[in-house]
């Protein structure tokens, strides 16, 4: 089955910053989901409706969307592993 997946502005700066390797594992990441290869894992307690891919020492952050055909994941966030999770929460308005 096929899934959509919207990249927002933010993730889709962070992937073009990335080195040459980093930016190709991003980029599979994403169409593995797009090809149903991978799924996002569910995040929980407060970011419960989010979902993560980890590739390497990064994190995308994503958010299931309905509508349209086909089921579809936004990716709202990106950013690398040791900051993402603090600065998503700020964003959100949970700090």
């Amino acid at each position: 089955m096929k899934i959509e997946v919207i990249i927002e502005e933010q993730p889709l700066a962070f992937i073009r910053r990335q080195s040459p390797d980093a930016r190709k594992s991003l980029r599979t990441a994403i169409h593995d989901i797009e090809r149903g290869a991978a799924f996002p894992e569910p995040l929980e307690d407060e970011l419960e409706g989010f979902y993560k891919v980890r590739v390497e020492n990064c994190r995308l952050i994503l958010k299931h969307e309905t509508g349209g055909t086909a089921p579809l994941f936004k990716v709202v966030f990106a950013e690398r592993r040791s900051v993402v999770y603090e600065i998503f929460h700020q964003i959100i308005g949970l700090e």
